[in-house]
């Protein structure tokens, strides 16, 4: 479990450009939270290491495409 200054940090983004990516992502139905009763109180969302890692990844790969293609 990690905070959103730590899964921010972990994929190399500024807080608030995690958030943002992340709500985006949670608007196309995908979610990176833990589950809410993991979460340390009510004010604090905790994220899946693994997925956000995952997502980290994916969002690399896609970069590097979109470079490739212009």
């Amino acid at each position: 479990m990690l905070t959103t200054s730590q899964a921010a940090a972990l994929v190399g983004l500024p807080k608030d450009q995690f958030r943002s990516a992340m709500s985006k992502e949670r608007k196309n139905g995908k979610e990176f939270h833990e589950p809410r009763d993991r979460w340390l109180d009510a004010r604090t969302p905790m994220w899946n290491e693994k997925k956000v890692l995952a997502w980290a990844k994916d969002r690399k790969k896609r970069k590097k495409r979109k470079k490739e293609a212009d």
